[in-house]
């Protein structure tokens, strides 16, 4: 499934909702810096054409985004590849859901846990707190 949200014309940004809570002990965690280089290798990977992953004047005078905007499913390619190297196979099943944008480039923590023999809970978290990735995976 997927869900797309457009934004209202002229809207700006919103201000921000303080982060949530602090994030739970991860039993793996690792940090991924997400610069304008990646940004764009990825939309051109994807044949994502939109400016708000790789034009930032753009995206901030334009779209009115505080910066560049990070994939959703960069993010999630981040946490599945995570995913492989902790388990040391890919996953039989992969699902994940955008809970939060993530903008500008900035340092992200993809974490893992694992709750049972054949699964595990991942999620992303941007530099100021917020999740902005959920997702689970299965072998």
């Amino acid at each position: 499934d997927q869900t797309i949200a457009y934004r209202a014309a002229g809207a700006t940004a919103a201000t921000p909702a303080p982060p949530g809570t602090p994030p739970p002990a991860a039993s793996n965690e690792r940090w991924v810096d997400v610069d304008p280089v990646l940004l764009f290798r990825y939309s051109a990977l994807t044949f994502n054409g939109h400016r708000i992953h790789y034009d930032a004047p753009y995206a901030t005078t334009v779209e009115g985004y505080p910066g560049l905007v990070i994939h959703g499913p960069l993010q999630a390619t981040l946490l599945l590849n995570f995913a492989t190297a902790i388990f040391g196979s890919s996953p039989r099943r992969f699902s994940f859901r955008g809970v939060h944008p993530a903008t500008r480039p900035q340092r992200l923590l993809l974490s893992a846990t694992c709750p049972g023999n054949d699964g595990m809970a991942l999620e992303v978290r941007s530099a100021d707190g917020h999740v902005t990735v959920k997702a689970t995976a299965q072998w």
